[in-house]
C-alpha cells in the first residue's frame, strides 16, 4: 500500500491499545453517532463481536463462539478509532 502512496499506521491489536477505542466505539454506536447506513456486512460483524474483559476492566474484541462468524469490520472500526485518537488534537488544531 505504501508503494501506492498510502500512509500506513501501526496499531498493535492488544487489550492495551484497543480497549479505549472499543469503549468509544461502543458509546458512539449507542448514541447513534456512527452512520453506517445499516450496511448488512458491518451489522453482521458488529453482531458477531463480544467484549473480552481482563482483570483490570480493559476490553478487546472477541469473536462469538463460531468459526463462521467474522468480526473484521468491527476490528477495522476500532483501529480507525485508535488512529483518530492518535491524531485528534492535530486535526482539531487544523480546523
Amino acid at each position: 500500500m505504501e508503494e501506492l502512496g498510502f500512509n500506513m499506521e501501526k496499531i498493535r491489536q492488544g487489550v492495551y491499545t484497543l480497549s479505549e477505542p472499543m469503549k468509544q466505539l461502543e458509546a458512539d454506536l449507542k448514541n447513534d453517532n456512527v452512520i453506517y447506513n445499516n450496511n448488512p456486512i458491518l451489522k453482521w460483524c458488529l453482531s458477531n463481536t463480544q467484549a473480552k474483559v481482563d482483570v483490570n476492566g480493559n476490553i478487546q474484541p472477541s469473536k462469538l463462539n463460531s468459526i463462521y462468524k467474522r468480526i473484521d469490520g468491527t476490528v477495522a472500526l476500532i483501529i480507525a478509532y485508535a488512529v483518530l485518537n492518535r491524531y485528534k488534537l492535530d486535526f482539531e488544531n487544523m480546523v
